[in-house]
């Protein structure tokens, strides 16, 4: 790795055992790994974090959209929740600015070792979805989607869609062809009027009240924008890291 002549990036262990835990410490797979992550990163540069923590926090507080929990869920994985909230109009950017962000909290989560060994679970609460949503969603855009998809390195990805309506189901029709078989495998949906299954599966414990948890698990934009600065300088520093072609 320090050797490298077209890796720019870190050798500290918080990165290296990200890799390394997503392809069971086997290390030429996980060199590949770093190698295939960079090479997207290269291609679809519009696809990472570009700006400092304090640039994505109007979006944030703007639009109330981008959750992490304080307890895992009942198999020892984070939970995260994402949700479609249009605010096209106040943000004139607003698409490339939840890429970026959506880029920072998956950075920010493989720092910890209980997601770097057990995974995330992600509700992705599609029940605000708009026809503005539907528009940007280009058969190119899913393809990018499935790549980035593709090189994130974590053990597990749990994906739970929560739905509701005409519009909801078209989101999700849009975005299963794209998908590989293996991440299709770990996508659930679930009628955002029943959320018994979700429960089941996630468990009560951990759930956001609106979901069926208890009373006191509120959605928190702070858990999530405060973890973001906390590591602030590690988090901008990753975003120098590239692969050069020779």
């Amino acid at each position: 790795m320090a050797e490298s002549e077209e890796l720019q990036v870190g050798t500290d262990d918080v990165f290296l055992t990200k890799f390394l835990h997503y392809t069971h410490w086997d290390t030429i797979k996980a060199y590949q790994a770093i190698h295939a992550y960079y090479d997207f990163k290269h291609k679809h540069p519009s696809w990472v974090a570009r700006h400092p923590i304090e640039y994505y926090r109007k979006i944030f507080y703007g639009t109330h959209c981008r959750f992490v929990m304080p307890h895992a869920d009942k198999n020892g994985r984070v939970l995260v929740i994402f949700k479609t909230v249009d605010a096209f109009q106040q943000f004139p950017d607003y698409l490339q600015g939840l890429i970026e962000m959506d880029d920072l909290i998956f950075e920010s989560l493989l720092m910890l070792p209980r997601v770097q060994e057990n995974g995330i679970t992600v509700i992705c609460d599609l029940q605000g979805t708009t026809r503005n949503f539907l528009r940007q969603f280009s058969p190119a855009f899913m393809k990018v989607v499935n790549e980035k998809n593709a090189v994130l390195p974590f053990t597990q990805r749990i994906v739970h869609i929560v739905q509701r309506g005409f519009l909801m189901h078209v989101t999700s029709t849009l975005f299963m062809p794209f998908m590989n078989k293996e991440f299709k495998e770990r996508i659930f949906t679930h009628d955002g009027k029943n959320l018994s299954k979700l429960r089941d599966m996630v468990g009560y414990d951990c759930l956001p009240e609106e979901y069926g948890g208890p009373a006191c698990n509120v959605l928190d934009t702070n858990l999530m924008y405060n973890h973001l600065s906390q590591n602030a300088n590690y988090l901008e520093e990753l975003q120098h890291y590239e692969k050069k072609k020779l």
